[in-house]
């Protein structure tokens, strides 16, 4: 049993026993010739016990998810000092504080049990929080609610009770825009936010938040990148409730009517993007074909095959559209292929000096075929995971633009624009030797898109290679680098476990 639920036992076992020994000890009711006492006890008792062993059940059951899902980021005691927090951007948050961002209720005011099961639900853009309601079960999800709130003990001394009143929304038109254009500027959301919204006030770099960390200000023109979503409903709600533990303040004091104006003025000014509709979690079959098999990207071999559209979110950055990467794969009974395709406007190659950002794609494979076995964050201790890992170097080709003639490679000890790489958890990459580099690959940039294909053997000599064995499944998560974008090492972008079919 876990940690905190031991003395949650004991409290709650205490409670039934001082209640039965105060109602043993008490006088007598008036209808206790009515009854027998031991059958009223049991009546008493029974549906408090039973509240209290569900309960307990619960969190037995949180805690389990959490230390499968949760800790890696927000640690043992909830603190936001997990393994995976040194490289993420904003931090994780500090459970035991009992600042929250995200609530229905008034500032400073604890959130109800259902705010924090939305956020666990549904994640936090622009940050490295998932979407786990689109991985867990529903049970899980109200389980971590319950085990979360004990981080805290403000959850065992109030009672979230008041929810922010809403009200009508008015038509959204011309005038109720102007309006809200009007308020922007009076209440002076310009400093932070920028004139426009594009992240320019003179305040954007001062700001910190309640830890001492610097807090990110969000260009209010990219509705992805609304923390708390971006429907007219929950903008309202992040205007009138404000962020706790940030310099987002709540304007609960303006009259609900100008609110609504402010709340279009921002709507009218968001980019007309249709976000990323996709699922965490989704499969990935490895066709079978009689074909051989290149590295080129253009290869006719790929034609028909189909493909599957896999959601990255960033690690540290806080600007940009989610990524989406196409992937595809295939393989002929003794070479497998992956060939992976995603948009970028402005290609990253390597070029002379030291400080330059490259494009690069990582595949990471698990042989454990359930994604809760096994952190997605380059594996865990005893649960290595192997990687192939793609840097955009002179060896690729860029239409378009002058080939390089100079050698600058992932590895200048290498031929290869591929490296294959181990990690046992955060801080334990391991580059393999050159015998044991078996993964070939081949990117092309071309209309504003990438296109890369890795090749290897199904099976390898290899100790530290996945093996692809017919008819069985593996884990395989994805890793994005956009060199336009400077992003580089642990700035990334990231995909959840996918699951990899091989017919």
């Amino acid at each position: 049993m876990g940690y905190l639920t031991l003395p949650i036992e004991k409290f709650y076992g205490s409670l039934l026993l001082a209640g039965l020994i105060l109602f043993q000890y008490s006088p007598p009711p008036v209808y206790a010739n009515e009854s027998k006492t031991i059958e009223r006890l049991i009546e008493l008792t029974e549906p408090r016990g039973r509240a209290v062993q569900e309960k307990i059940a619960r969190i037995n059951a949180g805690e389990k998810a959490y230390m499968q899902f949760c800790v890696h980021c927000h640690g043992l005691q909830g603190q936001g000092d997990g393994k995976a927090s040194a490289y993420l951007r904003p931090f994780p948050r500090d459970l035991s504080l009992g600042i929250f961002k995200f609530r229905s209720t008034p500032s400073n005011a604890l959130p109800r049990n259902e705010d924090l099961h939305r956020t666990i639900k549904q994640g936090v853009p622009g940050t490295a929080m998932p979407a786990w309601g689109e991985v867990l079960a529903e049970e899980t999800l109200i389980s971590l609610v319950e085990y979360i709130k004990y981080f805290s003990s403000r959850f065992q001394i109030e009672t979230p009770d008041f929810i922010m009143p809403i009200g009508l929304e008015p038509p959204y038109e011309k005038r109720s825009i102007e309006k809200g254009r009007i308020l922007y500027k009076e209440l002076r959301c310009g400093r932070c936010h920028g004139e426009k919204g594009q992240r320019s006030g003179r305040l954007e770099n001062k700001l910190t938040d309640a830890w001492g960390d610097p807090s990110v200000v969000y260009d209010l023109k990219q509705p992805w990148l609304y923390k708390a979503g971006y429907s007219s409903e929950e903008i309202y709600h992040t205007l009138v409730t404000g962020m706790d533990g940030t310099p987002m303040s709540a304007y609960d004091y303006v009259p609900a009517g100008d609110l609504w104006h402010l709340v279009h003025f921002l709507q009218s000014q968001q980019k007309n993007e249709e976000t990323p509709s996709l699922r965490m979690s989704q499969k990935i079959v490895s066709n079978s074909t009689s074909k051989k098999i290149g590295i080129s990207p253009e290869d006719i071999v790929w034609k028909g095959i189909e493909s599957v559209s896999i959601k990255l979110r960033a690690l540290q950055s806080a600007s940009g559209h989610p990524s989406v990467v196409k992937v595809q794969s295939l393989h002929n009974f003794e070479q497998i292929a992956f060939r992976l395709q995603w948009k970028d406007e402005t290609p990253e190659t390597a070029k002379p000096g030291a400080n330059f950002y490259m494009d690069a794609v990582a595949l990471q494979f698990s042989s454990l075929s359930k994604f809760d076995l096994i952190y997605y964050g380059m594996g865990e201790r005893q649960k290595p995971v192997n990687i192939w890992h793609w840097k955009a170097d002179s060896f690729q080709t860029v239409e378009g633009q002058p080939q390089f003639h100079n050698k600058f490679a992932v590895n200048p000890f290498s031929e290869k624009s591929v490296e294959e790489m181990n990690a046992s958890g955060f801080g334990t990459l391991t580059i393999q030797s050159l015998e044991d580099q078996q993964v070939v690959g081949k990117g092309r940039w071309k209309n504003g898109k990438w296109t890369v294909v890795f090749l290897r053997n199904l099976k390898t000599e290899s100790p530290f290679d996945i093996q692809f064995l017919e008819s069985a499944n593996a884990l395989v998560a994805f890793a994005l680098w956009d060199g336009q974008k400077k992003e580089k090492n642990a700035n990334k972008r990231v995909s959840f476990w996918q699951q990899l079919l091989i017919p």
